[in-house]
Parts: structure tokens; C-alpha cells; sequence
């Protein structure tokens, strides 16, 4: 093989390296095609713009009953070698405890063509810029003092194959954008936009951009309201109820489970009957894939239903120690540089019948948004953040060092955007709080909206970006609100 080898011969000499290893029990391997842009663009001028294509193979290698993963842009023979050589000791130094199992009898062969009508790369980075320049203007008309959006895309072409047979073909055209918006003296708004429906995704920025002017523009023109402390009736819009959500599904993974740090259990209670969460794979969401990293098709997974925790989110080794068939929960990371994971893809929360007038009726605050919370555990913190190998399996010999946490599944949300409420109307902004949230929270829910609405971000797990979507209802909850820390 030479340096200009394609990334299917790479994935083809690295599963024929891998089967031939009396080491590895099982591997994935993927070749993986790239047309990335990104573009920096300020109030002033573009700050940075990058477009460039990428070729690369990645791999997940289960030796001695652990697993590491790997991805490299180098092709050649010399750099294969090193990638596998490096990938089989590290599943054999884990020293896991409990070797994983594999279905070594079902065989996937599938072509997924995406969403995209049209191509994302097929649209000239100077149209992407000049749409994002031109959304910038929206808030031409207020008094800013920091505006800055970071748009990004790719066009993916991914062929996966593994050592029990599966192939599968994948096309994916991701694009999305960060957005902030700082008012000179008031408030900072942050957005996130993200799609798989290819070019139809720069026909919604316009509205994104002129969304969160508006959002600034409200904020700005409230007065600071004092803000009640203690237990207090809280509204959340759509939005802040989906970062809610987001956060609650973390609790739901198994291996977060096996971990030793969900406080949740299939079969306990939730939330008020009338709650129903499932997990989704929602045609152009952000967060969509036709298969998972395991080469598994992705389908819909009910994890509570009328209250009750029905089910967590597997991959295929956690799923049969569950005896539990996987939905193709085994997440990418965006940009294969770091293992998948066990994670929701477009969490849909059942809509209620409640208006918004009347789920605003009685509540002291109205939460907008949310910023990112902070838990309340230390080890929940560390792992959270911290790397973890490639294996879901591997949680257990954490769970095994530590005692039980009384603080596991708390964490206290700051209010980012939030008005006081008098007679259900708004009279003024909150500003220094935050909502404290425990295991309970969710069943002091008295009210779920009918209007719904989605948000998308990324999600921070054990070094891996994961992308994902909810599309909620507002709610009002009975929650005790705190200064923020």
C-alpha cells in the first residue's frame, strides 16, 4: 500500500490485519471521506475561513474483552500498522474485568443516502459566508458589544465494515452554527442551529439570527427584577425544558448506569403519568444517522412512558447483558477523532394540552434558556469529562472503586435568560440563579404544554463530542431556585 492508498483499501487491510489476529475477538472498521468547511465570521469582518477535504480510517478493536479506538488520516502501510499494533495492546492493558459479548450471527449490508435533497459541499463557501454575514445584520439596530457566529459543514462519505461481516454505506451532509450575541452592558444570547437536510440548512439561518435578536432585544428592554430564592413554581419554555431533558437522558445510558452514576432505575417513577419520553431518529435532525457506529440501523427507543422508565440506551455489548436488542445508540463523535458512545439522538417529548398563557399562570419565573449545568458530584464531574475507553463494559470497574454518592444525579442549572412573573406576565429579567436539580425533579412537574419546539447542541462525553436534539414542551414545575454559584 502507498500514500496515496484510498481509505476503502486502508478499512480492507485493517480488517484482514485484525481477523488474522488470534488477539481480537471483534472490530469495527471505517472509511471515511470528508468536504469540510468553517468559517469565523465577526460584526467587522470574516475571521477565519477553512475549507478542505479529509480522508481518513477509523477503528474499534475488542482484544481480550476490552476495546480501543483509533483514527488516523495517514494511509499508508507504516501508519496502518502502528494504528492497529497500538489499537490491540490497548484493548489487552484495559485488563477489564468483564469481557464484552458479541452477536457474531446478525449481518447488516446496507446503503443509507441521507436526508440531503441537495449537498452542502455543492453550495461555494462564499454563499455560506455571505448568508451568515447578512444574519449578522439582525441586530444591526441594537447596541452591541460582541457578535461572532461559527458556522460549520461537512459532506461525509462513510463505508464501515466489521469482522463478523457487516457493510454498510453511509452518506451524511452535517452543517451548524454557533451563534453569540452580546448586548454592550446586558445581556449575551447563545444559539445552536444544527441539521442533516444538507443546503436546505442555510435557508433556516436567517431566522435563527433573527430569533436571537429578538430574544437580545426583549432581554435588553426589561428591567433587573429581584429574584425568589427557595421553593418556588418555575415555567420553562420549550427550549429550556429540551436542555432539561437533554440532561436527564444522560442518566439513561447504561453506561452511565453501570457507572454507578444514574439514580434511575427501568421501572421507576419519573415524571407525572402524563410524561412520555422516547428517543427518535428524526429524518434531517442534527443528530440523525441511518446506522450507529456499530453498523447497527437506528430506530426509535421508548425510555418512559406515562411516567415510568421504560428503558436505557444500549450499544451492542451492554445489550446483552441486558438482553436487550440495541437501537443503534453507539454515537459517532462529530468528526471521528474521538470513540463513540452510548448517547440519545433526538430525544421527542409527548406534548401535553396546557397553553403557554395558562402554564405561565401562577408561576413566580419564566426560564427561557438554561446554561450549561453543574453537578453537584465530584466523581460524576471527573468522569464526565475525563477519558474513558472505547468500551461501555469498562464502567463497571469504575462503579466497583466507589462508594454509593448521595449527590449523584444532582446539578444546578443557571437561568442564561429568565423574566419574573407577575400575573403571568413578564416584569422584568432574572439575572444570578439558578434551578437545583434532583432526582425528584421531574415529579413535581404540574403542567406539560402543548406547543412544542427543538433544540440542538453538543454534548461533552468522556472527550467525545456528541451531537443531539430534543424537541420538547414547555413545563411548570414546583423547584427550588438558588443564587448561582
Amino acid at each position: 500500500m502507498n500514500e496515496s492508498a484510498e481509505p476503502i483499501e486502508a478499512m480492507e487491510w485493517l480488517l484482514d490485519r485484525f481477523e488474522d489476529d488470534a488477539d481480537v475477538a471483534y472490530a469495527e472498521v471505517g472509511a471515511v471521506s470528508q468536504a469540510k468547511t468553517d468559517l469565523v465570521v465577526t460584526a467587522d469582518d470574516p475571521r477565519d475561513e477553512l475549507t478542505f477535504d479529509e480522508t481518513g480510517v477509523w477503528c474499534r478493536v475488542f482484544a481480550d474483552g476490552a476495546a480501543d479506538y483509533r483514527y488516523t488520516t495517514s494511509l499508508d502501510e507504516e501508519a496502518l500498522t502502528d494504528v492497529a499494533d497500538r489499537a490491540v495492546r490497548g484493548g489487552k492493558f484495559l485488563a477489564q474485568s468483564d469481557p464484552a459479548r458479541f452477536d457474531r450471527f446478525t449481518t447488516h449490508r446496507a446503503v443509507h443516502g441521507g436526508w440531503a435533497a441537495d449537498r452542502i459541499d455543492d453550495v461555494s463557501p462564499e454563499t455560506k459566508r455571505s448568508i451568515v454575514e447578512a444574519g449578522l445584520s439582525a441586530a444591526d439596530n441594537l447596541d452591541v458589544e460582541r457578535q461572532w457566529a461559527n458556522y460549520t459543514d461537512a459532506h461525509v462519505e462513510e463505508t464501515a465494515a466489521t469482522t463478523t461481516g457487516s457493510t454498510v454505506r453511509t452518506t451524511l451532509d452535517r452543517a451548524s452554527m454557533k451563534y453569540t450575541l452580546t448586548i454592550r452592558g446586558g445581556p449575551t444570547v447563545r444559539r445552536h442551529a444544527g441539521s442533516t437536510r444538507g443546503a436546505a440548512f442555510l435557508d433556516e439561518l436567517p431566522d435563527v439570527f433573527e430569533a436571537a435578536a429578538d430574544d437580545a432585544r426583549a432581554l435588553s428592554r426589561a428591567a433587573a427584577a429581584d429574584a425568589p430564592t427557595g421553593e418556588t413554581t418555575v415555567a420553562l419554555s420549550p427550549q429550556a425544558a429540551g436542555q432539561l431533558f437533554a440532561f436527564l437522558s444522560r442518566y439513561l445510558e447504561a453506561d452511565t448506569y453501570e457507572m454507578g452514576l444514574s439514580p434511575y432505575d427501568v421501572g421507576d417513577e419519573l415524571g407525572p403519568e402524563s410524561l412520555s419520553i422516547a428517543d427518535t431518529v428524526r429524518a434531517g435532525s442534527w443528530a440523525a444517522r441511518g446506522y450507529d457506529a456499530e453498523l447497527r440501523p437506528t430506530t426509535p427507543v421508548q425510555l418512559v412512558e406515562d411516567g415510568t422508565v421504560t428503558r436505557r440506551l444500549h450499544n451492542t455489548a451492554t445489550g446483552a447483558e441486558a438482553d436487550v436488542f440495541p437501537a443503534g445508540n453507539a454515537v459517532h463523535s462529530l468528526g471521528f477523532g474521538e470513540a463513540p458512545r452510548i448517547h440519545a439522538r433526538h430525544l421527542e417529548i409527548e406534548p401535553g394540552d396546557t397553553t403557554r398563557a395558562a402554564l405561565r399562570d401562577g408561576a413566580d419565573v419564566l426560564v427561557e434558556r438554561f446554561a450549561e449545568p453543574w453537578l453537584r458530584d465530584e466523581l460524576e464531574r471527573v468522569q464526565r469529562s475525563g477519558v474513558m475507553p472505547a468500551s461501555a463494559l469498562y464502567a463497571r470497574d469504575i462503579d466497583e472503586k466507589f462508594d454509593d454518592r448521595p449527590d449523584r444525579g444532582c446539578a444546578e442549572f443557571p437561568v442564561a435568560e429568565g423574566y419574573r412573573l407577575r400575573g403571568g406576565e413578564r416584569s422584568g429579567r432574572v439575572e444570578g440563579i439558578s434551578l437545583v436539580y434532583d432526582p425528584e425533579t421531574l415529579r413535581r412537574v404540574t403542567a406539560i404544554g402543548g406547543v412544542r419546539d427543538t433544540v440542538t447542541g453538543v454534548d461533552g462525553k468522556h472527550k467525545s463530542q456528541i451531537p443531539y436534539a430534543v424537541t420538547a414542551p414547555g413545563l411548570r414545575l414546583r423547584g427550588a431556585l438558588r443564587a448561582a454559584q
